[in-house]
Formats: structure tokens, sequence, C-alpha cells
């Protein structure tokens, strides 16, 4: 279910309990009148569990978005990383070409001259991390990269006339391969020539 299906989704639930509760209140004024006192403490009953359901859901949205806090991943940017510098210019961005696969990175970004955004692209095109570098001051960014591929680190931030091209492109790559192993040299006066039963790959 994509993005569309599930805004449309949502609007169809919205607008069935607006219905639903639009008709509730319909339905209500068919009903006998009373007086304010027979009814007064069921009011006060109703409102009573309302206000009670209403804390209990909020305190249920409190804790369960807890783990989306940003003071977790402040927390988590100060454990052991490898920094790499960032500065930027116009119009480009002095960064490494090569950056490890499942490594923690701490990017230290600055700018040169200007404010320029550093948004960090996956080879999918999504964003999937951006700060800001500004002149004299260091923002930290903390990504660990789990996919290889190639990447690309644009400016979001306008910053002259060239904006629009300045972009960095870097290779994700995750452990360099074993080198294979060498031949067998065969001790020197030993005799090379293939017997009668092996095949001569220059013939």
């Amino acid at each position: 279910m994509d993005a569309a299906e599930k805004l449309l989704l949502m609007f169809f639930l919205l607008a069935a309990v607006a219905t639903f509760v639009f008709v509730a209140v319909a339905w209500s004024t068919r009903l006998p009148e009373q007086e304010q006192a027979e009814v007064q403490h069921r009011g006060y009953v109703i409102r009573g569990r309302w206000f009670l359901g209403l804390t209990l859901g909020l305190l249920a949205v409190f804790f369960g978005t807890i783990p989306f806090f940003p003071y977790l991943a402040a927390a988590a940017a100060l454990q052991p990383a490898e920094k790499v510098p960032v500065i930027a210019m116009q119009f480009a961005f002095i960064m490494p070409d090569h950056f490890p696969l499942n490594r923690r990175i701490l990017f230290e970004v600055t700018s040169r001259d200007v404010n320029h955004g550093f948004g960090i692209y996956n080879p999918e095109g999504q964003l999937i991390a951006q700060t800001q570098a500004m002149p004299d001051y260091v923002n930290y960014l903390a990504v660990t990269f789990h996919q290889p591929g190639h990447y690309t680190a644009r400016c979001l931030e306008y910053c002259g006339v060239g904006h629009a091209i300045m972009q960095k492109d870097f290779t994700v790559e995750g452990a360099s391969p074993a080198p294979a192993p060498m031949p067998m040299q065969e001790p020197s006066g030993t005799n090379t020539v293939p017997s009668s039963n092996e095949s001569n790959p220059f013939e």
C-alpha cells in the first residue's frame, strides 16, 4: 500500500467516524425530552469516562513515541565512530570518495564561505540524513551505511548561482575481498613439461 492509498484509507475512516457521530447526535434528538436533573448525573459520568479515556490515550501515545525522541539519537551520536570532516564551499563538497559498509561514520560538517545544506541520498535517491553546513561552526551528523552502492551528497540550501550543481558522489563498499591465493611455484630444477597423460595448454 503506497502513501496515496494510505491517505485515502485514512480519509474514508475519518469520514465514517464523522458520519457516525452526526447520525448519533441526530438520532438522540428523537428521544423524549428529559429534565436537567435526570440527565445531569449521567452527563457527569460520561464526562469523567471521556476524560479518563483521553488521558490514557495521550499517555499511551507519549510512551509509545519515546523511542522516536531526538534525545536518544543525540546520545547515540556520542558513541565511538569514525570521524570524517566535510567542508562545503561554492560549489562543491570536500570529503572522501569511499566509505565502509556497516561502520558508524560521524561527519563533521562545516562551510568555508556561506551557509550550505548537506543531504545524503542513498542509491534509490531517497534522503537518509541531512544537516547544515555553516561558516565557523561544526555540525555533527552520525550515519551508518547499511547498503552498498553509489550515494550522493547534495546542497539543500540555496548558496548561489551554482547551487543546482553542488553535489558529491561517493561509494559505500563492503570489506575488501581476501586476495586470491598465489599459485604454487615448483622448486627450481623440477621438470615442468607436461607428462604424456596431461594436456599442454599451449598446443
